[in-house]
């Protein structure tokens, strides 16, 4: 029969961490967990309506410096659902802080209420940053694009002649 000394030291050297069998159970939780939740948290949803509006005025001014600095015209190209910056002849470029050409979406929100009409859902830009909405016809007044999510919804502007983007 153990002492109470002996016994009480034996107890103390049991409880000094944790077995296998404890920590392959957490870490399997724990995996687990992270498959499940991780790819519900990083979903373009969680983009928020501000975060949409300034990636987008983002864009719209990048598109805007391409033409100024290569001196032809660049143009970013409008559907409910997506944008895209592209030469005027149409060609997809590298969108800016993606290594894709392919179009941005913005879904769940949506595209659209551009005032004037955009007739052929674009804005481009000349060599000096002026805005065009076709290949000849400039931005005759400040021009807006609304993002709705829900029953949310934020607006950009874009002025004529100087093509200021707020």
């Amino acid at each position: 029969m153990l002492s109470g000394e002996a016994f009480s030291s034996r107890r103390r050297e049991r409880s000094r961490g944790f077995s296998l069998f404890e920590m392959v159970a957490v870490l399997l939780l724990v995996g687990i967990l992270a498959v499940v939740a991780v790819p519900q948290l990083v979903t373009t949803q969680s983009l928020t309506l501000p975060s949409l509006k300034a990636q987008l005025v983002a864009s719209i001014r990048y598109a805007q410096s391409q033409s100024m600095s290569r001196g032809q015209r660049y143009r970013v190209n409008f559907t409910a659902s997506s944008y895209q910056i592209t030469d005027m002849g149409g060609a997809p470029i590298v969108q800016p802080n993606t290594a894709s050409t392919a179009p941005i979406v913005v879904s769940p929100a949506i595209l659209g209420g551009y005032n004037p009409p955009l007739t052929g859902n674009y804005v481009a830009f000349d060599g000096r940053g002026v805005p065009y909405v076709s290949a000849t016809a400039t931005l005759g007044s400040t021009a807006t694009i609304t993002i709705t999510s829900g029953t949310d919804s934020a607006t950009i502007a874009i002025a004529p002649e100087t093509g200021r983007v707020q």
